[in-house]
């Protein structure tokens, strides 16, 4: 019975159990691969490329698991939508880049305004009176009277005077050039203001600067009054009269009163009225300007630095402190033709210099009515400058595309293309490092086992 009894039991232990039947065990294979698929909850568990992780319609499919067909379908509109976006991106760049300005225009009104600089040439440059009377006396110590053409050159050299001696030794004098100022009813021009003496490419001139700056009046006989005198019956060139300009006095008139300047015949006369313009303009890199300076200063510069060298001396309007003025009729005629050729027949102009405008300046518009005075008044000319009311226009600039617009353009391309915020950015960036650091494993795994292989 005993042997009976441990044969049933061994027979028992032996026999196979189900889970170890060939059937239970594909199931159980069956089981974990449905567990470990992509819509299975062991996937979850399973390693993912980092460009999958990114948050950007497509990524996840490009760098998943799907299909080939698939993949390749979203890589071309991926590819595409790229594209456009990049092109949209880089127009937008460049745009704002070329900072564009919106130019605001106002009509205002202030209680006073800036008067301007008013420069005056007889467009005679020298009194020719003067420059015979130290002829003659050159004539008669010489004994040479071959020359007797009226050329201020001829005395150059005479008594050891230069060129600037000579200049302002036949200058028309200001206390006959100037017979009348007055700036408003019953005030004298010195009494608000002062004459300056400047030497222009016109010979000697004068400036009025008012020493207030501005004024608080306005109308015809409340600003400037002019009434310039000629006595010179002879003319050093045949065009008698004056030049005039209008200028900031920040500016100088040694170019600008022959380029700019206004003709006044002797025997006429003028009322201008003037209108101010104020710039404020940007300073940007494609169109920079100066928040100092002047820019007819250096015009002025730029010009007398040309002349400067192709001439040996200088003339008593170029402020070149180390060349030396004209001393002999010879280099004073040589070195004029070659001034005169510069400007007057146009061998050189203002676009040769690099010169940058003022960020704020002041424009003065003049709005003019000629008359002609009486015949006992032929060697008289008349000028009246005055403001008609304190209106003016203020144009000013600003910047019309600004770094918010960008952002703004930028983020609605790629938000509406590729579905990209500034977080998609972050995840980019955290992908590829991540991408970089399991290559860098890979590749320092590899050659350790090549070491230890």
């Amino acid at each position: 019975m005993d042997d009976v009894t441990d044969s049933s039991k061994m027979s028992t232990n032996t026999r196979p159990s189900a889970a170890n039947t060939p059937g239970a065990e594909l199931q159980d294979v069956i089981k974990l691969l449905d567990l470990s698929s992509t819509a299975g909850p062991l996937a979850q568990l399973k390693g993912r490329k980092p460009m999958a992780e990114i948050s950007i319609p497509g990524m996840s499919t490009i760098f998943g698991d799907a299909s080939v067909c698939r993949r390749v379908v979203w890589c071309f509109f991926m590819v595409v939508c790229i594209t456009i976006a990049t092109i949209q991106v880089q127009d937008r760049v460049r745009y704002y880049l070329s900072v564009p300005v919106a130019v605001n225009v106002r009509v205002t009104m202030k209680d006073s305004l800036r008067f301007p600089a008013f420069t005056v040439c007889n467009k005679n440059p020298f009194n020719i009176s003067e420059f015979r009377r130290i002829r003659a006396k050159q004539i008669e110590v010489s004994g040479n009277a071959n020359e007797t053409s009226d050329k201020i050159h001829l005395i150059v050299g005479f008594e050891g005077m230069d060129a600037k001696q000579v200049w302002d030794q036949t200058a028309h004098r200001s206390e006959y050039l100037i017979k009348e100022c007055w700036f408003g009813r019953n005030i004298n021009c010195n009494q608000v203001g002062k004459w300056q003496t400047v030497y222009t490419y016109m010979g000697v001139c004068y400036s009025f600067l008012l020493d207030n700056h501005s004024v608080k009046t306005t109308g015809m006989f409340n600003h400037l009054y002019l009434k310039l005198h000629d006595p010179e019956k002879l003319v050093y060139k045949d065009d008698p009269g004056w030049k005039i300009l209008i200028h900031d006095r920040r500016d100088t008139p040694v170019i600008d009163v022959r380029t700019h300047g206004n003709t006044l015949n002797r025997g006429w006369g003028k009322d201008i009225r003037i209108y101010i313009r104020e710039f404020k303009t940007l300073n940007t890199w494609g169109r920079p300007c100066e928040e100092d300076g002047s820019y007819s200063q250096c015009i002025s510069e730029c010009f007398e630095a040309v002349a400067a060298s192709k001439m040996t001396c200088r003339l008593p309007f170029m402020n070149i402190s180390w060349m030396n003025y004209c001393s002999t009729p010879q280099s004073y005629r040589a070195n004029e033709k070659i001034v005169d050729e510069l400007v007057f027949y146009g061998r050189w102009s203002s676009s040769q210099c690099h010169c940058q405008r003022r960020c704020e300046q002041d424009i003065y518009v003049p709005s003019t009515e000629t008359y002609q005075m009486t015949a006992d008044e032929k060697n008289l000319s008349k000028i009246r400058l005055y403001y008609q009311d304190f209106t003016f226009d203020d144009i000013e600039e600003s910047y019309d595309y600004g770094a918010v617009s960008l952002l703004c353009d930028i983020g609605g391309s790629l938000g509406f293309l590729l579905g990209v915020s500034v977080l998609t950015l972050f995840e980019i960036v955290d992908a590829m490092a991540r991408a970089m650091v399991r290559l860098m494993r890979q590749l320092f795994n590899k050659c350790r086992q090549r070491a230890y292989g």
